[in-house]
């Protein structure tokens, strides 16, 4: 048995993906026979009680929520309109980067606030802490490996996995930020004993040839506790799910809602077969990529799910969208949403923007047989299967047939929790 603790900034209740993997490996070590610990934020905004039970089994420190400057309007008083014109685009481009820049700033802020914190109780117990055979930093955001240097700066006994979830530095990342981010990562990378990536790509981007031989890649994974799919019948429609966030559209739905809105005006797929659910909050992102197509009133929103609630609606579904990019530079994700979805054991519909062929998501589709992909840069071959994969399943559907699909269960139990468990305490 050892003793471990997990460092973790979003943990369980809260409702957000970013609390899966840190959750689910504490739940993993702890019924291997480990005593697990955790620090993390104190739950706020949505919360997600399908966690609770596996919560009462660990001990959790949970840390205040750092405020920075936060305005707080009186009761009942609404802003007051802006009398002056609309700005120039260029100005309102100008001012989007300075509030996003902004609110990446106050994240930054808040992390640092939230490690001095765990600072401060570390070293009102140092006996305590000092006593873990090794604590695991989850990433992101960068409160989690800011808390990892405080555990290695004051308990360099302790061995200290860093996990990254995620680059710290992606093409997203702020002209402001990048620079602190990058050298963050980079002093987290020299001072961690073990580090983690989630797949290939990541572990190319973050550690590279210079930390390669004490580092590992050990995917995200998925419990099947999660879910009782008894009495959960499919809904018997042509139904397509997307769960999760949009990002801005980078995760871009578009070569589904084209080959659908093809196939309507061949008259090979009726549209009012179609229904698209959607869970998230980025609904009118989907709206405007549907309206391209004229597929807008085949959404049906769903609103923000509990997980358990989400997981019943994919369980449901006939096909499940997943999206996601490989580009230069930002080669290698691999989203948790993405495990999820595995564990369903329904067809996935998987569209990887980007120009760099062969994503890590595209080799497990095909590996595992969980459905079809398709990739941007490829899309001239890709497209026509992609076509050819949603008729033939129509006619399916309409023969009151599942879909054809042969899954490698072999390969899909890879991805099962307790075995991403075992190659963390492998590292221990």
């Amino acid at each position: 048995m050892k003793k471990i603790l997990i460092l973790s900034y979003n943990f369980a209740p809260r409702q957000t993906v970013g609390v899966i993997r840190p959750t689910k490996l504490a739940q993993a070590l702890r019924e291997a026979g480990n005593e697990v610990d955790v620090v993390c934020v104190k739950p706020f905004g949505n919360l997600d009680h399908s966690f609770d039970e596996a919560l009462k089994k660990l001990n959790i420190t949970y840390i205040d929520k750092i405020i920075v400057e936060e305005k707080v309007r009186p009761a009942g008083q609404q802003p007051k309109a802006a009398p002056a014109p609309a700005a120039a685009p260029k100005k309102k481009t100008l001012i989007r980067k300075i509030k996003t820049e902004g609110r990446e700033i106050l994240k930054i802020t808040r992390s640092i606030g939230f490690a001095k914190r765990f600072e401060k109780l570390l070293k009102a117990d140092k006996e305590k802490y000092s006593s873990y055979d090794a604590c695991i930093s989850s990433y992101g955001p960068v409160a989690s490996h800011l808390c990892g240097l405080v555990m290695k700066k004051h308990c360099p006994k302790v061995k200290w996995i860093a996990d990254f979830r995620d680059p710290m530095v992606v093409n997203l990342t702020t002209p402001l930020t990048k620079p602190y981010r990058a050298s963050l990562q980079e002093k987290v990378c020299r001072k961690a004993d073990v580090l983690v990536a989630v797949s290939n790509g990541y572990a190319d981007r973050i550690f590279g040839e210079k930390y390669k031989s004490k580092s590992s890649v050990i995917y995200n994974g998925f419990d099947r506790g999660d879910i009782n799919t008894e009495g959960i019948e499919p809904d018997g429609l042509f139904s397509f799910t997307y769960v999760g966030a949009l990002y801005a559209g980078k995760r871009d739905i578009r070569p589904l809602f084209d080959v659908l809105k093809e196939l309507c005006d061949e008259g090979s797929v009726d549209k009012n077969d179609i229904v698209i659910n959607y869970g998230g909050n980025n609904l009118p992102i989907l709206i405007d990529q549907a309206a391209q197509y004229g597929l807008e009133d085949r959404i049906r929103d769903h609103g923000m799910l509990p997980r358990a609630k989400s997981l019943e609606l994919q369980a449901s579904s006939r096909h499940l969208i997943h999206a996601t990019w490989n580009e230069k530079g930002e080669n290698g994700v691999f989203p948790g949403k993405f495990l999820e979805y595995i564990m369903m054991g329904r067809s996935i519909i998987s569209l990887v923007s980007g120009d760099v062929p062969d994503s890590e998501v595209t080799v497990v589709v095909k590996r595992a047989g969980l459905g079809i992909t398709y990739e941007e840069v490829t899309k001239n071959t890709d497209r026509t299967a992609l076509k050819e994969y949603i008729l033939n399943d129509y006619k399916d559907f309409k023969a009151g047939k599942e879909p054809a699909l042969n899954i490698d269960q072999n390969e899909v139990n890879r991805f099962d929790f307790t075995n991403v468990a075992k190659q963390i305490e492998e590292l221990i």
